[in-house]
């Protein structure tokens, strides 16, 4: 997915996502952790989606209630966003290695 956009937000803890194609997925907001004093979300679909998995989204205020979705697309970056959502939550979540 890239550049993803909150459509709405159903509860607390829900979001429903679209890609660029008008395709909408809802996720479940696990934690957001902060990388390099930038905010991400970690979202894991609702549904099962073995090719999903866990996606990470920068969270960017546009407005006062407002905030658009980016799609983090650097691996490099992904992987240390996932490790520090790890680091902080490890006790929360099980990871599967």
């Amino acid at each position: 997915m890239k550049d993803e956009e909150m459509m709405m937000q159903e509860d607390d803890d829900l979001v429903v996502l679209e890609d660029e194609e008008g395709n909408a997925t809802e996720f479940q907001f696990l934690e957001l952790v902060t990388v390099d004093e930038k905010p991400y979300a970690i979202l894991l679909p609702t549904e099962d989606d073995d090719d999903l998995g866990v996606v990470i989204v920068e969270v960017v205020n546009i407005g006062e209630d407002s905030e658009h979705y980016d799609a983090v697309t650097d691996d490099a970056l992904n992987d240390r966003i996932f490790e520090q959502f790890k680091k902080e939550f490890g006790d929360k979540y099980d990871f599967a290695d």
